[in-house]
């Protein structure tokens, strides 16, 4: 196996375990706090999931980090000026600030939990949007945008499973 399939084997990896701890750690924090409190066991459990996700972003900034160096070292140098590549790279520096703000517990869960799932499923969809022929700027228009939505779209599923007004 070359090395660019080692590289997109790992980048597909992290990015399919920071999916999938997203996603899961938002149903398991929603399914924990249905009573207010987070019980031992569902504390066991999202800190599982937060080593997968944790895994899974470490693993794409290493896969990420040798893509450049691939393409650096073997004259590809004009895809390190691809927006799609640049929007990609300003989404996992989100993931990774909003990683470090969570654990610190100085971003409201609300927040930060909208960052990680746009997040992570924004890499995946400019990972799959091979075509896509958008500016940076149209490319982080539509990140925040998504952002704003996702924050909403989580606040009425809150509304309903919990019974209550969420921030």
């Amino acid at each position: 196996m070359d090395i660019h399939s080692i590289l997109i084997t790992a980048h597909l990896v992290g990015v399919a375990l920071g999916v999938g701890g997203a996603t899961f750690v938002g149903i398991l924090y929603m399914k924990a706090m249905k009573d207010g409190k987070i019980d031992p066991m569902e504390g066991e459990w999202l800190s599982v999931v937060f080593t997968v996700l944790r895994i899974g972003l470490v693993i794409l900034v290493i896969s990420g980090f040798g893509f450049f160096l691939e393409y650096r070292f073997t004259g590809q140098e004009e895809r390190l000026l691809d927006p799609r590549l640049w929007a990609k790279m300003t989404i996992i520096l989100v993931l990774v600030f909003n990683a470090l703000l969570i654990q610190m517990r100085k971003v409201p869960m609300w927040l930060g939990e909208s960052l990680s799932i746009t997040s992570w499923y924004g890499a995946l969809v400019l990972g799959i949007m091979q075509s896509a022929v958008y500016s940076y700027t149209t490319f982080l228009i539509y990140y925040i945008v998504a952002v704003f939505i996702v924050v909403g779209i989580l606040k009425i599923i809150k509304r309903l499973y919990l019974g209550k007004q969420t921030a």
